[in-house]
């Protein structure tokens, strides 16, 4: 929740240098609340589930560790998602970041709306990460206290 507030600060202040810059907005940024919830959710889920095992097995924060450096470059941060080859533009928005990192700049840069089914998918898989993180944190959680 902290970085979350350092988001929205950090967003804040993107709104200011974009009024700075003569940015156009358009009514498109009634999807950021949207987005934003997708996200939060997404790293709600997550958390809640490597945090339940990481309690158990030490290791898991060497492998996450692995896992988020990999995941971070097939997320579309540095590039836009025009540079993934056509061929795999469906299975590369399979992965729920890239729809989230795709539909901010669609709607905070482009003035376009996010588009709709990548949107339900995402919001399908953040679902479904959020019910298995809940699921493990619940089942894992009477044993927190002998653990720590």
């Amino acid at each position: 929740m902290a970085r979350l507030v350092n988001f929205l600060i950090s967003l804040g202040l993107l709104f200011i240098f974009m009024l700075a810059f003569r940015v156009k907005f358009t009514p498109y940024l009634i999807f950021l609340p949207l987005i934003i919830a997708l996200e939060l959710l997404l790293i709600i889920g997550l958390s809640l589930f490597f945090t339940s095992l990481n309690t158990f097995y030490h290791d898991v924060g060497f492998i996450l560790e692995f896992i988020l450096f990999g995941w971070f470059y097939i997320t579309p941060v540095f590039y836009p998602v025009s540079m993934v080859p056509e061929r795999f533009l469906k299975f590369y928005m399979l992965n729920p970041m890239a729809v989230i990192v795709h539909s901010y700049r669609r709607v905070l840069l482009y003035g376009q709306p996010p588009e709709a089914w990548h949107l339900f998918l995402a919001f399908i898989e953040v679902l479904a990460a959020l019910l298995i993180g809940w699921a493990v944190f619940r089942r894992l959680e009477y044993r927190f206290a002998e653990v720590l």
